[in-house]
């Protein structure tokens, strides 16, 4: 298994930023009416959102997480050792076995990187109970938006990160930022039944200049790549230039940004 680490802070931080709409989402759901319910948390990390997320629903009895960063998995076995109500395991999905069912199957973030999406959407429908949901988190770039924005620089930050950055990485080149719109059509394909569809919408609208510059930072700003191995230094330049320009847009208070994380639930 290549192992692969996440920045755990940058998570932490993410897990924060969505809490409230997450949890919107799994309230909506309507799976929480039902008892004794199980979870399997893929993409899991060091446990700190999964347990942000569902540790306070005591009709959740057994909550799995599995993660391929080797880091980040053992620090969540250390600090749960001892409670048998979650278990956190070095694995990947191709691992699971459709044995174990789960009542709710939670990706967050994971599936815009996986080589396969499709398939494996298809595969996890049999690792979901008779009653089991699966819930899907993604991001997708053609719905960030920035106005003004005349010499068309976000599109050339997209374009240079997903043709110069991500693929010289093992742990983004298989990463498809433009999934969002794609798994609709892979859970309609995959037999999955109820789907549903909801948007989270950011933007800069009534932000103070404070407010606006976490936003870009949390937002645009991950794809500054001087700590970032086997890139050259003429993309790390042409990068830092063109996040400086549209950090100074966003400390505009005429500029307008937006954009969209898309939430998908469905049944078996």
């Amino acid at each position: 298994m290549k192992q692969t680490s996440w920045n755990l802070s940058k998570l932490k931080r993410q897990a924060i930023n969505n809490q409230d709409f997450d949890e919107y989402i799994l309230i909506q759901s309507g799976i929480l009416e039902n008892e004794h319910l199980k979870v399997l948390d893929i993409g899991c990390s060091n446990g700190y959102k999964t347990t942000m997320l569902f540790d306070k629903y005591s009709n959740i009895e057994l909550i799995v997480g599995i993660d391929i960063d080797e880091k980040a998995i053992n620090e969540a076995i250390d600090k749960f050792e001892g409670n048998k109500r979650y278990k956190f395991k070095l694995k990947n999905i191709d691992e699971l076995d459709d044995t174990n069912k789960y009542d709710i199957i939670y990706l967050s973030y994971v599936l815009q990187h996986l080589r396969n999406p499709k398939e494996t959407i298809k595969k996890l429908k049999n690792k979901l109970s008779d009653r089991g949901i699966i819930i899907i988190k993604v991001p997708d770039d053609s719905f960030k938006i920035c106005y003004p924005d005349e010499e068309n620089l976000l599109q050339q930050i997209l374009k240079l990160y997903e043709k110069e950055i991500m693929p010289k990485r093992n742990i983004t080149k298989y990463t498809d930022r433009y999934i969002g719109k794609k798994v609709l059509n892979y859970l309609e394909t995959s037999g999955y039944k109820d789907i549903q569809l909801y948007y989270s919408i950011s933007d800069t609208i009534n932000k103070s200049k404070e407010e606006k510059i976490k936003f870009f930072e949390r937002s645009i700003a991950f794809r500054r790549a001087n700590e970032k191995d086997n890139i050259t230094l003429e993309v790390k330049n042409t990068m830092d230039n063109l996040l400086n320009k549209v950090k100074e847009k966003f400390e505009d208070e005429n500029f307008f940004y937006t954009m969209a994380v898309l939430y998908y639930i469905a049944t078996k």
